[in-house]
């Protein structure tokens, strides 16, 4: 009896927090009802309409999941105010999603539409910007600096904007030359690009430096390695990655 007790009383906290929970989704969708209702597909392609205004989703350009990492951008920005739901058949039940702000976007080039109640399976979420707005992957152009360090724009070491290193980066990703790494001590860090026009779009290239060998190699999303132009090495080697924050 003594060890029944004890279980109940290990799983009370855990029993008043998921209702905690279920109670603030609850609290969200009825928030929600006045809110205005937009059209929201997801198949064939993802379409949201707002005001007459068409929004697409397109992965092979952006994405928004944290752990995925090519020569795509992702966002990497904090999310503003709800301006209405979408999804599901109507507002009255909260629609499913809410579409929210991107915050330093007032013009809404974007919007971000994520679940507003509880989810069984996965949380899906998308990153939708206007269909008549050309974004393109990283390139010399839409590219304004690079950083070396993290997603984290007060912990980076320096910054690189010279156009002509930015190409070399880029023609050295889509290089065929694939390499091991072999031997020495190998430093691990990032190189962040910065969308010249939205700042909140950024692309990660994965890269290591070894001063023995005196040589830096930069990944793409196939997880190969290429190595970096000698430019480069001297700008890693000679101001390295920060130490991550804690």
């Amino acid at each position: 009896m003594v060890i029944h007790k004890r279980y109940l009383r290990k799983k009370i906290p855990l029993v008043l927090s998921l209702a905690f929970s279920l109670f603030l989704l609850l609290a969200g969708c009825t928030k929600n009802k006045n809110l205005p209702f937009y059209q929201f597909e997801v198949n064939p392609k993802t379409i949201l309409i707002v005001d007459d205004v068409r929004y697409i989703e397109d992965t092979d350009v952006i994405r928004c999941h944290p752990f995925a990492f090519g020569l795509f951008w992702k966002f990497n920005g904090e999310i503003g105010d709800t301006i209405g739901v979408c999804g599901g058949d109507n507002a009255k039940r909260g629609g499913g999603f809410d579409v929210c702000r991107i915050e330093g976007n007032e013009e809404c080039h974007f919007l971000y539409v994520q679940p507003n109640q509880f989810v069984f399976g996965p949380y899906y979420t998308y990153f939708c910007f206007r269909e008549d707005l050309q974004i393109t992957p990283p390139s010399k152009e839409t590219v304004s600096f690079v950083a070396l360090g993290s997603k984290d724009t007060e912990n980076i070491s320096v910054r690189v904007d010279d156009p002509a290193m930015i190409a070399s980066l880029l023609e050295a990703f889509h290089g065929e030359s694939i390499q091991a790494l072999d031997g020495g001590e190998w430093m691990f860090g990032s190189l962040i690009m910065h969308h010249k026009e939205f700042p909140f779009l950024q692309c990660e290239i994965k890269c290591c430096y070894s001063t023995k060998q005196e040589i830096s190699y930069c990944q793409n999303q196939d997880r190969e390695w290429f190595v970096l132009p000698a430019e480069w090495y001297g700008v890693i080697s000679e101001h390295g990655f920060p130490a991550k924050k804690e």
